[in-house]
């Protein structure tokens, strides 16, 4: 049976995703902020991580990216789920390794539609490389 952790500092969120997950088959394992799932990681290696963006602690893009750096977890899909919709936001959760961004509110079917796509197809993904902006000279109209 698969196993999915699932990391949200709102206990309703979390009950909810759990519920969603849950009825994909598999079996969840709950954390209350960012520092608590890193913890849970150095143990488990589940089949999936639904992480919320905005956590004390560890916010679940530094998570992601921490999962991205661990050999034994690389493998793992990642979910961002956030009430922050801007694209900039979205990017930032996806450049740091995640798999799926997923805006609040949701519905539990979406949750679980995406779950079982990403149970289906495992993918494999390289840890991310490094962001580099090169400087650029500016040019002032004169």
């Amino acid at each position: 049976m698969p196993l999915a952790l699932i990391a949200d500092d709102d206990a309703d969120i979390r009950d909810l995703l759990s519920l969603a997950v849950g009825r994909t088959g598999a079996q969840t394992a709950l954390a209350e902020d960012g520092r608590e799932a890193v913890r849970m990681l150095e143990t488990l290696t589940p089949d999936v991580i639904l992480l919320d963006v905005q956590m004390p602690g560890l916010s679940g893009i530094e998570v992601c990216w921490w999962i991205r750096r661990q050999r034994r977890l690389v493998h793992v899909p990642v979910i961002l789920v956030s009430s922050r919709t801007s694209p900039f936001e979205i990017d930032a959760g996806l450049l740091a390794g995640a798999n799926h961004y997923v805006t609040k509110p949701f519905s539990p079917a979406h949750i679980m539609a995406v779950v079982a796509q990403l149970l289906t197809e495992r993918p494999t993904l390289p840890p991310p490389a490094p962001v580099v902006i090169p400087d650029l000279p500016l040019q002032r109209e004169r």
